[in-house]
């Protein structure tokens, strides 16, 4: 099936492959939603003069958000719930499946566990907005293996994902998706530009194409973003 997606202003197409059902979990907790949102942050960078805005959350390896967020950002930011200002920088990215992985400038918050997606199981998508942490509790409606091109619309590279029947807006990216247990299993990337109320994640076995093989050092952002 095709869906036509937009990300960050920019439509593009793509080929969603469903896979097996799983079980259905039960809610996030008030408590768990509560604890989870210390981690997650606002990302802001100027990427070529403009600004650019998204979410990101911490886990063991350091801040994990968008690629199309930080791409040709000459400056970034990281702004917890209570307004604190940290600078960061990219230590390992992805252009393919959408994914960066941003210094931990020594955070006083703690990381949360990764886990793996269920079909139709119950999650929370954690965004940020009007300077606070918002939670949309969503069944994961289906995984996917979405085809795509790259954040510069150029090829077509295969990444596991999931649907989800949530409305997202610009500066959502980023956004981690989490369980039951508070453990991040996606990735919000990008919504549907033909269905509303639809949006799409990365699912977290992609996590390994940042949270492998790298260290501390600086990587470049990449260009910018037409």
């Amino acid at each position: 099936m095709f869906t036509q997606l937009k990300s960050k202003g920019i439509a593009t197409f793509l080929i969603l492959i469903s896979l097996s059902c799983g079980q259905q979990g039960k809610e996030v907790s008030d408590q768990v939603i509560h604890e989870a949102k210390q981690s997650v942050f606002s990302v802001e960078g100027i990427a070529c003069g403009k600004s650019s805005i998204g979410t990101g959350v911490l886990i063991d390896e350091g801040v994990l958000t968008n690629a199309h967020i930080i791409a040709g950002s000459e400056k970034l930011e990281l702004i917890d719930s209570d307004g604190n200002r940290n600078e960061t920088y990219p230590i390992m990215i992805d252009f393919k499946t959408d994914l960066a992985l941003l210094n931990n400038p020594e955070l006083p918050q703690l990381p949360l566990e990764i886990s793996e997606p269920q079909e139709n199981q119950m999650v929370s998508v954690l965004l940020w907005g009007q300077r606070t942490v918002k939670d949309i509790p969503v069944k994961l409606s289906r995984l996917v293996n979405i085809v795509i091109p790259d954040i510069y619309g150029e090829g077509k590279h295969t990444r596991s994902g999931m649907e989800l029947s949530i409305e997202v807006e610009p500066g959502d990216s980023g956004g981690p998706i989490i369980d039951a247990k508070g453990q991040v299993i996606g990735l919000i990337f990008s919504r549907s530009t033909k269905q509303d109320e639809t949006s799409y994640g990365i699912s977290s076995s992609e996590f390994i194409k940042v949270t492998q093989n790298y260290d501390s050092s600086a990587v470049s952002s990449g260009n910018c973003r037409d």
